[in-house]
């Protein structure tokens, strides 16, 4: 648990909204030397304070993010606990409530309908969450109790310097991290000028090269490489893929290395987009600059050696088509290309950020106010945080950079995030969904990007893929029928494996089984009936056979069953409760099962409502409830389209 704080609150030797805007801008030669070849994306030589300042409050507002000391008490919720049942157990007997209130008190299933029931149980009065919980936990048929807990609305690393991530807030890092933290398994090639591979927030989310043997002086896994261990150095021709040995301007990689993917939780420094991630350092650039020959086998070397994301934090020089054609190498390979969209102003992104390859993600550079950098290439696909930025340089240090170079790296680490949650997710799917979920900004042609909305996004696309098989989102429907009334319809959903459109018949092997729709396209939502007719009382069973009428032998079937009664009888279970004349008796403080015949516990909630008395409504096959109040009531039960049936209660 860490409790919330906004970013004013952390410290800092400057008190003033422009003071702090100056801290952002720190000097940096490497963004102001002269472009020689390709280099890392410098920023303008002069800072324009006076428009950022007017953005202080916006930035501060944006800068609202998790702190905190460790954690604090667990918080409860004071009116309920939650009690697991063991499966295939009946009712426990539970504390028995006063009289107060409504004569039957449902127990709301939490749970998944199709699974142990999970019941809501109101905490009596005066009674403590913790030892009431302890005291249910020990009766027959619980599995487990515990109070409700309460928990912070978004999940933060404890390392000391997070607060001060204003760019992990802007992008809403944190609304991701719920999902997915990151997976070393995902690969992140940083084509740059070196990282520094002893810097203790980076060494950990290292890539390592697991055919390659540290030090033998072999190439062991035969790529022309030897000891490439954590990537290579295309400069100097070597295996150590560190910055130059001397300079001021040799941070550059590191610093985007450390937005991409410092390691989070340990307690030192920063977090970066990706708390565990894989950081493949390829030193391309140089004191001079990049060579394009250099810059495109650093991206070859990349996707040779799986790769998924390659971060481009640089550019100028002329069009390259070898570095295009590597580029279009990559995509043919499903590899990420994020570049950085340039920091001259301009109308459009420079090389290689406007490529328009499948492949090619452009990024220009979000403020703290929210807005386009007034120093960032304007048509960028995206922008990113890119101003201020703190992140890791020399081996032990953080300094703040700004420019593209710095924007890019967060859209990188968002597309390493979301092939963490979804490893199976094509390159397509991940670019897509970092487009789609992007919030409309002005001067870029999708907007800035969002880590928690481009997840739901990923999360929720079923495109893709499409040679697999039917998947339905039930194998089973259960209705049930009281004097003929017929019940009401229920609906499946019907997919294709790996998403994507197939087509699809559908026929049932029984007259009474009626489909809302017989022929289709796959994503699909199919309405089933049963019509009970002249079928006489007892279960009656079906199937729907789902087929693609264009590939022989793919098919999935759904089994549908019917009960047929002469009577609204409900089945009840637990002690002290049972079914006598038509009448439903149970004792003052029994918990009961109450269910109609030949409905599954897994029954759409939809298609069974219940009315209790005292105005209760509560949807589904079973309804769990606890006799507090002595007196003859009436249970309403709604299984059909067309009626209502009455049972009548005594409470005794």
């Amino acid at each position: 648990m860490h409790r919330t704080c906004n970013f004013a609150d952390r410290p800092l030797s400057c008190g003033s909204p422009v003071n702090w805007l100056e801290r952002l801008a720190p000097e940096d030669p490497l963004f102001d030397r002269p472009e020689e070849e390709i280099l890392p994306r410098k920023r303008p030589k002069r800072r324009r304070l006076a428009r950022l300042a007017g953005t202080a409050a916006t930035a501060l507002a944006l800068g609202a993010q998790a702190c905190g000391d460790g954690d604090g008490p667990a918080r409860r919720i004071t009116d309920a606990i939650l009690v697991q049942l063991a499966a295939e157990s009946g009712p426990p007997a539970l504390p028995i409530p006063t009289e107060e209130g409504p004569p039957i008190v449902p127990l709301a299933l939490e749970g998944p309908a199709d699974g142990a029931p999970l019941l809501r149980l109101p905490l009596p009065p005066g009674e403590e969450p913790d030892s009431f919980a302890r005291d249910v936990s020990q009766r027959a048929g619980v599995e487990f109790a515990e109070p409700i807990y309460l928990y912070g609305e978004s999940r933060a690393p404890n390392d000391p310097r997070l607060k001060e991530l204003w760019g992990l807030t802007a992008i809403d890092a944190a609304g991701a991290w719920s999902t997915s933290v990151g997976d070393r398994r995902v690969t992140v090639a940083v084509v740059d000028d070196g990282v520094a591979l002893t810097h203790p927030d980076l060494a950990p989310n290292l890539w390592v090269n697991p055919s390659e043997i540290a030090g033998n002086g072999k190439d062991d896994d035969g790529d022309g490489y030897i000891d490439d261990v954590n990537g290579w150095d295309f400069v100097e021709h070597r295996s150590d893929p560190s910055p130059a040995r001397t300079g001021d301007a040799r941070w550059h990689g590191s610093h985007v290395s450390g937005t991409i993917g410092a390691a989070g939780d340990n307690r030192i420094g920063i977090a970066g987009v990706n708390w565990k991630v894989a950081l493949m350092a390829l030193r391309a650039i140089g004191p001079s600059g990049g060579r394009s020959d250099d810059l495109a086998r650093a991206i070859d070397y990349a996707v040779d050696h799986g790769a998924r994301v390659i971060n481009a934090s640089w550019g100028g020089g002329g069009q390259s088509q070898v570095i295009a054609r590597a580029i279009a190498r990559a995509e043919k390979q499903g590899a990420l290309f994020v570049a950085a969209a340039g920091n001259d102003g301009a109308a459009s992104p420079g090389f290689p950020a406007n490529l328009g390859s499948g492949n090619v993600l452009s990024v220009g550079a979000l403020t703290p106010g929210g807005t386009l950098a007034p120093f960032s290439n304007r048509g960028a696909l995206v922008a990113a945080p890119g101003v201020g930025i703190l992140s890791t340089t020399a081996p032990g240090q953080y300094e703040r950079y700004d420019g593209t170079s710095m924007a890019a790296p967060h859209v990188s680490g968002i597309a390493a995030l979301l092939w963490s949650a979804r490893p199976e997710a094509t390159l397509a799917q991940v670019r897509r969904a970092i487009l789609s979920s992007a919030v409309a900004l002005g001067g870029t042609k999708h907007g800035r990007v969002d880590a928690a909305r481009a997840m739901a996004a990923l999360l929720g696309d079923s495109g893709g893929g499409g040679s697999g098989g039917f998947v339905l989102s039930r194998d089973s429907l259960a209705f049930t029928s009281s004097r003929g009334h017929a019940p009401r319809a229920q609906t499946v959903s019907l997919r294709a494996e790996g998403g994507g459109a197939r087509s699809w018949t559908a026929r049932a092997d029984a007259a009474w089984v009626r489909l809302g729709n017989e022929q289709g396209e796959t994503p699909a939502r199919i309405t089933v009936r049963a019509e009970p007719g002249h079928l006489g009382p007892g279960d009656h069973l079906a199937r729907v056979r789902i087929e693609d009428p264009d590939r022989a032998g793919s098919s999935v079937v759904l089994q549908i069953k019917l009960h047929v009664g002469d009577t609204p009888a409900i089945a009840t279970a637990g002690a002290g409760c049972e079914m006598r004349d038509g009448h439903l008796h149970a004792n003052r403080g029994a918990t009961c099962l109450l269910s109609l015949p030949g409905l599954g516990a897994g029954t759409i909630a939809g298609t069974v409502q219940w009315r209790l008395p005292g105005g209760a409504l509560v949807q589904g096959g079973r309804v769990y409830g606890q006799f507090v109040r002595r007196g003859e009531y009436q249970v309403e039960v709604t299984a059909s389209e067309d009626a209502v049936e009455s049972v009548p209660v005594v409470v005794e």
